[in-house]
């Protein structure tokens, strides 16, 4: 006899993680899905304790998994000073002086703060509101810090200071610090800030979850565990969530692999890996990821290119973070291991590196773990060619895929058209998975599939662009050959995602985990540039309303 249902879900449109289906309705039972039809079929299990939700012609898909984020620190920084709201220098001014103001700690902390806004934040600026306390503040893409003066003090950052490997401070004409650190040179303030306690990153944590169920992420992979610029490992958040029951979405992680590993104690590291992983998962946590950042990011021009920056007469095209041979050594001793890498890659010759050091692995070992590739900004068309192949991942960022005038300052127009060629390694056979790199950019999954389709970018609230000749389109990249369809774009951020870090099926099928999502239009109706309108009416995690707009 089959059950009735105690969610019914009608009136909508079934995306099954994969394909556009007939179906119009879901029904859920005990956290699984019972049912997948017709509105009259999902109704005959209906009775009188069941709740019915009217999708109201929307998309019913499964949750959104973001399979690359920073959930507990953006959580951390959206409790502290959160600058991304800001879109003029005023505003961000009024967000540090009131979040200093609410403060009583020692450090004044935060980050999200705009390089179009702030293209050479000094010191001088922060010594102006907060004179008496060190302040450190991460850029929106966290791969810098905009420190005061008493920060630097503390730190003892000054003109004798040497200039860190992969790391860059910025200086006056007298070579003092202006207050302005690039990647390792952040470390320099970073590792005398004050780390998140566990009930900071506890609270961060719980944060985040609520604001990603907002906006329909049922799941998420954390792409960093351990100690890094600064901040603690974000483990014991998670230990402590499943433990206390107050983590509802799944997570997985990613246990990190510091710049500057060298080749001999790799060994070490892929021992101590293994009994992080087994100690982890017996308390229902899978870190069974390795991250690793590969190199930088053109803005900073700590990317590492085949070719030089334009932006350099000297002929510099940027730097590994490891040496090549270190990088070969823990990518095909960690596969044999059993651990997936989650490889941050910004420049070609990154790229080109890691797929050598991927298929030593696969020459070695065989089909093995399921590597991924995150960002993927510059990728050579024959080594995209190679993802399929190589059973790579492509971990993309598709909010990401639009052109950016700050790095065509750094690589080029050419090179910034060829970018993201997200279309170009789904046709090498690659599969796809989708995530956000919050708090580095927006979380919003409806945002990234836009861009991902259009291939332009929408302007964040409040800013307003110069109007378009009619008939005129936004600067776009290459959508005639990269652009994914609307089926693979929302494919990747769901099923695509979910198999790759959660390890399951991401579909809408009798007996899967009811974690779904409701959208507030169906857009496979609308207009491709319309997608950006699109925003989550509805998100159900493990058969349980936890969000309702």
């Amino acid at each position: 006899m089959t059950r009735s249902a105690e969610l019914l879900i009608v009136n909508g449109r079934v995306f099954d993680g994969r394909l556009r289906t007939a179906s119009t309705a879901v029904a859920v039972r005990d956290g699984r899905i019972l049912r997948v039809g017709s509105d009259a079929e999902v109704l005959a299990l209906r009775d009188d304790a069941s709740t019915v939700l009217d999708a109201a012609g929307g998309l019913i898909h499964p949750g959104f998994v973001d399979a690359h984020a920073h959930a507990v620190f953006a959580g951390v920084e959206r409790l502290s000073i959160d600058l991304t709201p800001a879109v003029t220098v005023e505003e961000t001014y009024e967000l540090i002086r009131a979040g200093a103001a609410r403060s009583d700690g020692e450090w004044v902390t935060g980050g999200g703060w705009s390089h179009e806004l702030f293209p050479a934040p000094t010191r001088h600026e922060l010594d102006r509101i907060v004179p008496d306390r060190p302040v450190a503040l991460s850029d929106a893409g966290h791969h810098t810090l905009w420190v005061n003066s008493r920060a630097l003090e503390l730190a003892g950052v000054g003109a004798d200071t040497p200039e860190p490997r992969n790391g860059h401070i910025h200086r006056d004409e007298h070579g003092v610090p202006t207050g302005y650190l690039n990647e390792t040179a952040a470390e320099l303030v970073g590792r005398v800030v004050p780390p998140a306690s566990e009930a900071e990153m506890s609270a961060g944590l719980a944060n985040a979850q609520e604001y990603l169920w907002s906006l329909g992420v049922t799941g998420w992979h954390e792409a960093i565990l351990g100690e890094y610029n600064g901040k603690a490992d974000a483990t014991p958040a998670y230990l402590r969530g499943i433990a206390d029951g107050n983590l509802r979405s799944e997570a997985s992680g990613a246990l990190w692999i510091a710049p500057g590993l060298r080749e001999a104690d790799v060994p070490a590291l892929v021992a101590r890996f293994v009994e992080l992983r087994e100690r982890n998962a017996a308390a229902g946590f899978d870190t069974s990821t390795a991250k690793a950042m590969i190199d930088g990011v053109p803005h900073g021009e700590t990317a590492a290119l085949l070719e030089p920056y334009c932006s350099h007469g000297d002929g510099f095209a940027g730097e590994l973070h490891y040496e090549e041979d270190a990088i070969r050594a823990f990518i095909v001793q960690l596969d044999a291991a059993g651990f997936a890498l989650h490889l941050h890659i910004m420049g070609d010759r990154g790229i080109r590196v890691a797929l050598d050091a991927i298929e030593a692995a696969r020459a070695e070992h065989g089909a093995g773990p399921r590597h991924h590739i995150a960002h993927l900004s510059m990728v050579r068309p024959e080594d995209a060619a190679r993802f399929g192949p190589l059973g790579v991942t492509a971990n993309i960022q598709g909010l990401w895929a639009a052109p950016d005038p700050a790095v065509v300052a750094m690589i080029g127009e050419a090179r910034m058209q060829a970018g993201y060629p997200f279309r170009s390694i789904a046709e090498s056979g690659a599969e796809l998975a989708m995530g956000s790199d919050w708090p580095v950019s927006p979380a919003e999954p409806w945002l990234a599939i836009h861009v991902a389709v259009n291939r332009w970018a929408p302007l964040p609230p409040g800013v307003e662009a110069p109007p378009l000749p009619a008939g005129a389109t936004p600067p776009t990249l290459d959508p005639e050959h990269q652009a994914l369809s609307l089926e693979q774009a929302l494919a990747a951020y769901t099923a695509g995602s979910t198999e790759l870090v959660l390890r399951r099926p991401g579909r809408i099928r009798v007996g899967e985990r009811a974690d779904l999502a409701i959208a507030s239009a169906d857009p496979f109706e609308l207009p491709p540039a319309a997608l950006v309108s699109v925003q989550t009416a509805v998100t159900v995690v493990e058969g349980v309303v936890r969000f309702q707009r």
